[in-house]
């Protein structure tokens, strides 16, 4: 997409952004609501960078990892396949409960598949004075260091801000996911900052063209 939006930015972002973690990884595919959606984790590399940068990886578990996945390319790809069809089946649970319909059984099948098969590694370490996610080795052939990721899912479907998830409204078809936290709970866009100021900005052009349109056709009476 060659749209020139802060959307772009949110890639690539480091620290510890107010999304939840199944939130910003399921945004990891933009303009959502268009004929093509855009991917942000075209490969194993990438998909290393968004997890470090969201604090499910170290940068020293970063470094180790990138080595292994350089020397088992057959590893990464598999992983980077088993992350991609993590999040398509999340954003399809969430999408659901967005619409009030009920989810596709193959989907809630895979993603319980994805919990009871990797539940056992999740755990939680201290570091530098705050608690990070410790995965598994960077020796592991499996897809659990996504763990942290389904968790943050499940709790964002089952917990109690289920019914505060959100899809952006933009025209543009942005379609990223967003947890209202408004007090009236009528928020549209996924940032006020981009999608909901060009939206506003939008209105305001049609409304000063329609009054020009309607001084024109006085005048001309």
């Amino acid at each position: 997409m060659r749209d020139a939006s802060p959307h772009a930015a949110k890639a690539t972002q480091v620290g510890a952004p107010v999304d939840d973690l199944a939130i910003r990884f399921v945004n990891m595919a933009a303009w959502r609501l268009r004929s093509e959606v855009e991917e942000r984790l075209s490969s194993p590399t990438e998909l290393l960078a968004w997890l470090q940068s969201n604090g499910v990886l170290s940068k020293e578990q970063f470094g180790s990892l990138r080595l292994v996945w350089k020397q088992d390319v057959d590893l990464a790809r598999l992983v980077h396949g088993s992350a991609i069809a993590l999040r398509e089946v999340i954003y399809n649970l969430l999408s659901a409960r967005i619409d009030g319909k009920a989810p596709a059984e193959a989907d809630v099948a895979i993603f319980n598949n994805i919990l009871a098969s990797h539940i056992h590694s999740a755990s939680i370490a201290w570091r530098a004075g705050a608690y990070g996610w410790n995965v598994p080795s960077p020796h592991a052939a499996d897809s659990s260091l996504l763990m942290p990721i389904a968790l943050s899912a499940a709790e964002l479907l089952t917990g109690i801000r289920a019914n505060k998830v959100r899809q952006c409204q933009d025209d543009r078809g942005c379609g990223w996911l967003f947890v209202d936290e408004s007090r009236s709970q009528n928020r549209r866009w996924c940032s006020m900052g981009d999608c909901g100021n060009r939206a506003k900005a939008h209105r305001h052009y049609q409304r000063v063209k329609k009054q020009g349109m309607s001084s024109t056709t006085k005048a001309s009476n």
